[in-house]
């Protein structure tokens, strides 16, 4: 489990399972083998926004920091991809709080 205010040193891929993500005790998504969890913490530079728990056994890759960062913005089409993926997730943190 990853918790929302905790610091944020790595990005992390599911590989097998499944897990919640919440903001606010209150579900947002899922994530599933392929999705990733954690830019937002590492490319803002803030603590965690939501918090990560697994819904059953799963297997997670994970890429530090600086190696995360690396890759995304060392290519354009990279960085533009991740600050659109981290304008929704931030917009959905917005309506989650303001709800």
């Amino acid at each position: 489990m990853f918790r929302q205010g905790d610091a944020g040193e790595l990005f992390y891929i599911v590989e097998s399972g499944r897990c919640e993500i919440a903001i606010d005790g209150e579900k947002v998504r899922e994530a599933q083998p392929g999705d990733g969890f954690g830019e937002i913490a590492l490319l803002r530079d803030v603590p965690r926004t939501a918090t990560v728990t697994a819904t059953e056994e799963t297997r997670l890759q994970s890429l530090e920091r600086d190696e995360f960062i690396a890759a995304v913005t060392g290519h354009a089409p990279s960085r533009e991809a991740a600050d659109a993926v981290i304008g929704a997730r931030l917009a959905s943190v917005s309506g989650v709080a303001s709800a």
